[in-house]
């Protein structure tokens, strides 16, 4: 009796501390978050992207009772950063607010040390235009006297974008490539180091994000002739789509999270259903409005279905631009 009821003891006690070694990881998933949150933005301050990232960041420090703090981590097209939350904890005490160069454009047409597959996407927040954008001092006025311009002056234009393979390179060479121009690319870290440069004339050229470009709409020192999207921008009635003139011509550019692989599914669900909450909210859809963004909300699954047909249209345009690896 007594080896049986000892036998019943070390039972209830190795279940008892397997139960133990087995919970912090899900009573984690369902605490988060209990500490604060790193949010890693892959490009300098001051962009679409970074703009996006902040407003959420408040809002999520809000709605979840722990601070968000934004990171900025720019260089390589979004690479460094990119590649420093695939390596990272997947606790979701270390989040991705990535754009669609990091998991489209860049894999594309640069070596990098990640896959798609160290990410579990979370939500979608925002979507945006592409704006092509010249220095005043260009002497062309239309999108049709650029292009005019640009093939008068073969490899003499130069061109800005936030960094090699990313979104605004690749429109660019395909612009380049639908037009029958010869462009030179001058890569930055981030989008708002090259609009900076086109503000001051050291680069004629730019395809920015709409955000950083339409904050700038009404200085002298820039015209805006195009927009990258289907149809024209509702802030911009009177500027073209590129596709008016180079028939085809469509590219957009989407912004949101994405944590490491492997973290807990509770934890995604949480951070998710509080960013969809703050893409529906008036306010934020407004503020995002301003820069030129369209707020939009996705499942984590939606978002991982948009990535994945993303990759059929960029590959179309990586070979269009005679881009790739």
């Amino acid at each position: 009796m007594r080896v049986m009821e000892t036998r019943s003891i070390r039972a209830g006690a190795a279940l008892v501390l397997a139960l133990a070694l087995g919970t912090p990881h899900g009573a984690q998933a369902q605490s988060w978050p209990v500490k604060p949150v790193t949010m890693i933005v892959p490009y300098a301050p001051g962009g679409t992207t970074d703009i996006q990232g902040r407003l959420l960041a408040s809002g999520l420090t809000q709605q979840l009772g722990q601070t968000f703090i934004v990171r900025n981590m720019p260089g390589a097209t979004g690479a460094i950063a990119t590649e420093f939350v695939a390596r990272a904890t997947p606790d979701g005490y270390t989040l991705l607010f990535a754009s669609s160069a990091q998991t489209t454009a860049a894999p594309l047409t640069e070596r990098v040390n990640y896959r798609i597959e160290d990410f579990a996407p979370v939500s979608a927040s925002g979507r945006g235009s592409m704006v092509l954008a010249i220095n005043a001092d260009v002497p062309a006025r239309t999108l049709r006297e650029f292009i005019d311009y640009l093939k008068a002056h073969p490899g003499k234009v130069s061109y800005g974008s936030a960094g090699a393979g990313s979104v605004a390179h690749l429109v660019s060479a395909l612009f380049a490539a639908r037009a029958g121009v010869d462009i030179v690319h001058v890569p930055y870290k981030g989008g708002a180091p090259a609009l900076n440069d086109l503000l001051g004339g050291q680069i004629p050229m730019l395809f920015g994000n709409s955000g950083e470009i339409l904050a700038n709409a009404q200085s002298d020192r820039i015209r805006i002739i195009g927009v990258s999207t289907a149809q024209r921008m509702r802030q911009l009635p009177g500027t073209p789509a590129v596709g008016e003139l180079l028939p085809g011509f469509v590219l957009t550019a989407w912004q949101g999270m994405l944590a490491p692989a492997k973290t807990p599914r509770p934890v995604v669900e949480t951070l998710s259903t509080a960013i969809q909450r703050l893409s529906r909210d008036p306010t934020v859809i407004e503020r995002l409005e301003q820069v030129g963004v369209e707020s939009i909300t996705t499942t984590p699954e939606q978002m991982d279905a948009m990535i994945k047909a993303e990759h059929v249209v960029y590959g179309d345009a990586v070979k269009a631009a005679g881009l790739g690896r």
